[in-house]
């Protein structure tokens, strides 16, 4: 039987107080985004507890492609195909509602191939006018499944297949290819931060992570050598940016080459602190960035112990070198964790991929520990003129801005930020 909804249910954001209309309305304009991004111009509306989207005779292929993109959208829970029966349609024959049509459908889903041998009816009687309860609704719809197709054992903690039927004011929904969505805040909900980029494994996660609290999310990347504009856009780490708008659906990514700074450090004793100097200058790049963007916070793929300028005191020292606060979402997570996530938003393989990052600049034997007060006294004497560095390396940074998966436009960034102040 064919999908003529997608039913969309949401966790955290039912647990909003007065402003809930607010992350629900925004929801399910973030949903339309990202179905428009699909090229489906789809009806989506919002129910209590629920959002629906209405397709417009969808083939196969565009019934996929909009259940991917809503099952990118921050703030979803669960969310599935299903067969709706509008209430009129229900009751059309005045006798009670039509229960041998959602009887049907319910058949029609339990005999869709299936792997494993239990199956398990959960009815969600939400419309109390509904004249079966939900237990003898159940008990009714397994018997008939039993009667009249292959499955033959029922589990109610575990089942292969779960059938469900949710029965709500405005009509009833069979399905039973419920998948889970990123859960969390809706993008744009929860405040603008600027995520410091690499093109390894952690940071990616770290920007998915604040997308999923609520962020409208912003990229920073330092990349090895000056890139043009015509090139911009291949670059490794503008592909991980391109692929993160899908969940953030709309990123700017600032390309600021470190050429600058490595020329200053090149031939000084830099005592061991190469990478905790350059954390920085990057932490203070980036401070200077957020002001124009109207970013409130950093945002860093560290984690906690797992390399040298990732030690509690490095961490400290770079955070003591601005003023806006760094957020470090994997702080805690172990390198396995943070593997699999990768692996579940689709970055994993792009942060395998050959890239000279800013890693670079590690010196042989770096230093594990470090004081804001020693850095600064060295920051003086390498760096006479840190300002400067700060306004001749942005001078020659790229931004790109990526909409849904798609980059759509590359300029100057100075221009970019001067626009955006």
């Amino acid at each position: 039987m064919n999908c003529n909804r997608i039913l969309v249910h949401y966790a955290e954001v039912a647990l909003k107080g007065r402003n809930r209309r607010d992350f629900e309305s925004r929801l399910k304009r973030n949903i339309k985004i990202r179905l428009q991004s699909e090229g489906l111009d789809w009806e989506v509306h919002r129910g209590r507890d629920r959002i629906t989207v209405h397709p417009r005779d969808p083939n196969a292929d565009a019934l996929e492609r909009a259940l991917e993109a809503v099952g990118e959208t921050a703030g979803v829970a669960t969310f599935a195909p299903a067969v709706f029966f509008p209430r009129d349609a229900l009751y059309a024959g005045g006798d009670g509602p039509d229960v041998d049509a959602i009887e049907s459908a319910a058949l029609a889903q339990a005999a869709e191939p299936a792997k494993g041998r239990s199956f398990a009816v959960r009815v969600n009687r939400a419309d109390k006018g509904f004249p079966l309860t939900s237990e003898a609704f159940a008990r009714r719809l397994g018997a008939r499944i039993i009667e009249t197709t292959s499955w033959q054992h029922v589990d109610l903690r575990r089942p292969d297949r779960a059938i469900h039927v949710d029965i709500y004011p405005e009509g009833v929904y069979v399905y039973h290819d419920r998948r889970r969505g990123p859960g969390g805040l809706p993008v744009f909900s929860g405040g603008h931060v600027l995520s410091l980029l690499s093109g390894g494994m952690d940071s990616p996660v770290a920007a998915w992570m604040m997308a999923k609290r609520g962020c409208r999310v912003d990229f920073l990347h330092m990349t090895a050598t000056h890139l043009r504009p015509e090139d911009a856009g291949n670059n490794l780490v503008a592909r991980i940016a391109a692929h993160l708008s899908r969940f953030t659906l709309r990123s700017r990514l600032l390309l600021v080459p470190y050429t600058h700074f490595d020329l200053a450090l090149t031939g000084q004793d830099s005592q061991g602190y190469d990478m905790i100097l350059f954390r920085r200058f990057m932490t203070r790049l980036a401070e200077h960035v957020a002001a124009n963007l109207h970013a409130s916070a950093l945002v860093s793929g560290d984690s906690l112990g797992q390399v040298a300028s990732q030690t509690l005191a490095n961490m400290v020292s770079t955070s003591q070198a601005g003023t806006v606060p760094i957020l470090r979402p994997l702080v805690g997570l172990d390198k396995h964790e943070i593997i699999e996530r990768a692996r579940d938003i689709g970055t994993f393989d792009m942060g395998t991929e050959q890239y000279k990052d800013c890693c670079a600049l590690l010196s042989r034997n770096p230093q594990t520990k470090s004081r804001h007060t020693r850095l600064e006294a060295l920051e003086t004497r390498l760096f006479p003129d840190y300002d400067g560095l700060i306004e001749s390396s942005l001078a020659d940074a790229l931004m790109l801005t990526f909409e849904t998966g798609r980059l759509t436009g590359v300029e100057p960034a100075l221009s970019s930020l001067s626009d955006a102040g």
